[in-house]
């Protein structure tokens, strides 16, 4: 028994999607295509149509279909089935009929009731003619809700973009959703095989089913549309862009029912357009460790890995592979035509494979779909479309700028694509007219307009440059260009997010310089020009090595100033990346003499700065003395402020050196109120920053000095600034310098905090000492945590790492801590042996800040293991005591005095402990809360 029908007669048909269900007939037809349906299924759909909105429960249902009946919830779900596969309910975006659990089921699609009367009305002698789609959309589903809720308030939309972006796709998607709201009045034109305005008017005549009459077609055409509501699809309006505009601008003024939907890789421009750019489909992030899940939460992912599966091949991913699917999809851009004829090289090769065949992107023209439009069946014949229809300038700009990798500007593109007889305004002009023709894409932001190619427009572009002979011109304009933007921006390419969105271009041009095509004078300028670009990022092996091949091209003639550059980048980047060599030192020195040659003052600072750095962490005081008192001459022949401060800061950081904490507090001040955190960091004209350097001398000079609470609040703001910087090389230096603070006052929170930072940031660049010096921290931490055997473990092999990078900064730290763990082990003659190489290399160099503590542990040694040697010990107390008291090292002096203390006590002679150790104590103004002056505390006043 059928279900009684909604509605009365006048009401006899109901419209949802591109469905017409007739209540009278009990049919149900798309497109005038009958759809077969069971009765109980037209029931069902009855029932829920009548109720649209709201949850009908399951009993309800089965009373309405089967009334006096008993039947099993199992056959309402079985023809429930069978109503949803007949709706391809989920295809397009849209549904019809959801589960609500526990409750029911409702039909929540939009329901538009005719009678026959109206019926008659809006007849089109034709019904939709919106082809099927040939699979289901992926990451596309929020664009076509957004563009069709704004047909309903705009007349005119245009979906922009590159070819393969899918703009097609899109279209017939918002058309499937659009076809109840226009009464199936949904028509679809592929403009793509049409040559002339005359065929755009037939082909839509044709469409909606105008009858042909005698007189204008066009006039026929808008006369049948006056009062008819409908709506077009534009397919591919880019080759006859003015003829569509001209038709479609005519048809918004004399049929206010109908709505138009274009495709094209270039606006209309017509009244009342409104224009939707389609951008790729979301890409994985080139981010290491990703996972499957993460890289498939990306919808070029889904679909890369949907159309190989529809290949038949069941792509299991490895641990490596979703890194491969994530290239894929970056290097096409997230084009999804790019990618579905990738997804088909996979399912032949493999993920890997093709990830590294795409270094050609148009390998994969061979692939495509063998029916679908010519333009789409290959990534050549989508750009062939694109190249044909542009005019000669335009196909000449297209093809320069193609020499740029990544981003670019307009100056850009005017330095390159110049050319006798080509005006700027023409140039400019045709980069306006490939961005509106989605061939260049554009971006404004904060840093102003910049455009770029997309790769695979890109890899064609370039294919067209050579095929032109034009390469070897515009590739050397390019270089020239490049030259002039980076020595523009010098010294401080850190502070340009232009010349970083360059660094691509800078990479192609220094291939091409050092090539067969280039020359020598061309290459060494540009290595020149590009060193301080490559360690602002830093790049530090990419840098050596573009500096290394400079360097085997110079020759005499060369000019100067080049050379300089060369060889202080190439010293830099090899000093961070391999440590402390005499090689480094030869590079920084012949470096210098070229400045002093040019008689270049400024650029004597900045190597003496980098010289410096280097005697540092050679922790060499008589060297950076030396380059101190050069760089000071200098500064006073200046007379600039901020060279007195790079002058005084050096002055500072020997002195520290050397144990002199006065002068080297004096020094470091003055540093710090000619360089006011508020003012722009100078970090970039010298080899590093002079307020972060003085900084961190600072902190360890008060902590030395006893200041103890001043050299925590140095601390927090020397790591607070570096971290501001966003400069790696400033902020390790900063962890690395403190975390030794931390260790003293045993803050280990602070050291466990630092220590994740240092270790990352280490993971992340190639700087070879602070890989290892992160080594060693991670070893102190691990003893001071009771995992003695494996923090020694990683001691030892941290002092021979930076015994191979001759980097000693931290060496006594480390050394000290494993000349400890030894001796407790009763191999008390290894940790001495240890003690006294550190020692005699500190020696060497006048290094003797680190004495006192090198001393107070060799005490420590004597006192552990089964037979305490308490003599010795007491010598080395007393001797690492009076070296700090020469230094003003109060902290080293008082930590001493505790020790030997100790064994008085144990001793008996406590009035002699606390006799030793008042005056000491009483030296101190500050950090009463910290360890040791704690202890001093307890044993001066016991309770």
């Amino acid at each position: 028994m059928a279900v009684e029908q909604p509605g009365t007669q006048s009401e006899a048909r109901v419209l949802f999607g591109p469905f017409e269900l007739n209540l009278s007939e009990r049919s149900l037809t798309k497109a005038d295509e009958v759809i077969p349906l069971g009765a109980r299924a037209f029931d069902i759909l009855v029932t829920l149509i009548d109720r649209a909105g709201e949850i009908v429960s399951k009993n309800e249902l089965i009373a309405k279909v089967w009334p006096e009946v008993v039947v099993e919830e199992g056959s309402l779900r079985v023809h429930l089935s069978a109503l949803r596969k007949a709706l391809g309910d989920g295809q397009f975006g849209r549904k019809y009929i959801t589960n609500v659990q526990g409750r029911g089921y409702s039909f929540v699609a939009p329901v538009a009731r005719q009678g026959t009367e109206d019926h008659k009305t809006n007849l089109f002698t034709r019904g939709s003619n919106l082809p099927v789609a040939l699979g289901g959309m992926i990451g596309r589903d929020d664009v076509v809700l957004q563009i069709s809720s704004r047909l309903g308030a705009e007349r005119l939309i245009t979906i922009l973009g590159a070819g393969g972006i899918g703009k097609t796709t899109v279209a017939l998607a918002v058309g499937h959703a659009a076809l109840t709201d226009f009464s199936g009045a949904v028509f679809f034109l592929d403009l793509s095989v049409l040559r002339s305005k005359e065929q755009v008017v037939a082909a839509i005549c044709s469409a909606v089913g105008v009858a042909a009459q005698p007189g204008d077609p066009e006039e026929v055409l808008l006369e049948f549309l006056r009062s008819r509501r409908a709506l077009l699809i534009l397919d591919s309006c880019e080759h006859l862009i003015e003829q569509t505009a001209e038709i479609v601008d005519r048809i918004c003024q004399c049929a206010p029912g109908i709505y138009l939907l274009a495709t094209s890789r270039e606006a209309l421009q017509t009244p009342g357009e409104r224009v939707f750019r389609l951008q790729p489909l979301d890409c994985p992030p080139q981010q290491p460790g990703q996972t499957a899940d993460e890289v498939l939460s990306y919808s070029a992912a889904r679909l890369f890995m949907e159309r190989v599966s529809a290949r038949g091949v069941d792509l299991a991913l490895g641990a490596e592979d979703p890194a491969f699917v994530a290239e894929v999809c970056r290097r096409l851009d997230g084009i999804p035509l790019a990618i579905e004829l990738a997804a088909r090289r996979a399912a032949v090769f493999g993920v890997r494979d093709t990830a590294v065949r795409l270094a050609s992107h148009l390998d994969l023209q061979k692939l495509g779909r063998r029916t679908a439009n010519r333009r789409h069946q290959t990534l050549r014949a989508a750009l062939d479309w694109s190249h044909d229809l542009l005019s000669e300038i335009e196909r000449a700009v297209l093809r320069s700028v193609a020499i740029f990798v990544g981003r670019f500007t307009l100056e850009a593109a005017l330095a390159v694509a110049g050319q006798e007889g080509t005006s700027r305004p023409g140039i400019a002009d045709a980069v306006g007219s490939l961005v509106e023709k989605s061939l260049i894409e554009a971006r404004i932001d904060a840093q102003g307009a910049s455009y770029r190619l997309l790769d695979m427009t890109r890899s064609y572009a370039l294919e067209k440059l050579v095929a032109s002979g034009e390469h070897d011109a515009i590739a050397t304009r390019h270089a020239n260009y490049s030259i002039e933007l980076l020595e523009a921006n010098s010294p401080a390419p850190n502070s340009a997010q232009l010349v970083k969105d360059y660094l691509g271009s800078v990479r192609a041009a220094l291939e091409w310089s050092f090539g067969a095509g280039g020359s020598d004078a061309l290459a060494i300028r540009l290595a020149a020009a590009a060193g301080s670009l490559f360690l602002s990022m830093p790049l530090l092996a990419e840098c050596r090595s573009w500096m290394e091949r400079a360097i085997d091209r110079i020759s005499p003639e060369c000019d100067l100033n080049q050379q300089m550059e060369v060889h202080a980048s190439f010293a830099l980047a090899l000093m961070l990346i391999e440590g402390n060599s005499e090689k480094v030192r030869g590079a920084f020195y012949t470096a210098l003499g070229f400045a002093e040659q040019c008689n270049n003052p400024c650029q004597q600072l900045r190597l003496l700065s980098g010289l410096s750095m280097y005697f540092l962490h050679l922790a060499d005081a008589a060297g950076a003395h030396d380059v101190a008192s050069r760089g000071e001459a200098i500064a006073k022949k200046t007379g600039d402020w901020d060279a007195a401060a790079m002058a005084n800061c050096m002055l500072g950081t020997a002195y520290y050196l050397s144990g002199d904490q006065p002068l080297a507090q004096k020094h470091l001040e003055r540093a710090l109120r000619d360089l006011p955190d508020e003012a722009p960091s100078i970090a970039s004209q010298y080899m590093f920053d002079p307020r972060a350097q003085s900084l961190m001398c600072l902190t360890r000079s008060h902590w030395l000095n006893g200041n103890v609470d001043q050299a925590v609040r140095y601390a927090e703001t020397t790591i607070e600034e570096a971290g501001k910087s966003e400069h790696p090389i400033t902020l390790i230096s900063a962890l690395g310098m403190m975390m030794s603070l931390y260790f003293w006052i045993d803050d280990l929170l602070q050291v466990e905090r630092n220590l994740i930072k240092f270790e990352h940031i280490s993971e992340q660049t190639l700087f070879g000492p602070y890989r290892a010096v992160a080594h060693g921290l991670k070893g102190l931490y691990l003893i001071r945590t009771d995992h003695t055997l494996e923090g020694m473990r990683y001691l030892r092999d941290t002092l021979k790492r930076l015994a191979v990078r001759r980097y000693k900064m931290l060496v006594s730290d480390f050394a000290a801590e494993l000349a400890v763990c030894l001796a407790k082990q009763n191999d008390r003659e290894q940790a001495l042996a240890l003690l006294d190489g550190v020692i005699a290399s500190y020696t060497e160099v006048n290094m003797v800040i680190h004495l006192p503590a090198l001393l107070l542990t060799k005490a420590l040694v004597f006192v552990q293991g089964k037979t305490p040697d308490l003599k010795s010990a007491e010598e080395y107390f007393e001797r690492s005591m009076a070296l700090a008291r020469k230094q003003s090292a109060l902290s080293y002096e008082l930590r001493a005095a505790l020790q030997l203390a100790q064994i008085w006590i144990a001793n008996g002679e406590v009035q002699r402990a606390r006799d030793l150790i008042g005056p000491i104590y009483g030296r101190f103004s500050e950090g009463f809360e910290t360890p040791d002056l704690i202890r001093a505390r307890e044993l001066l006043n016991p309770s």
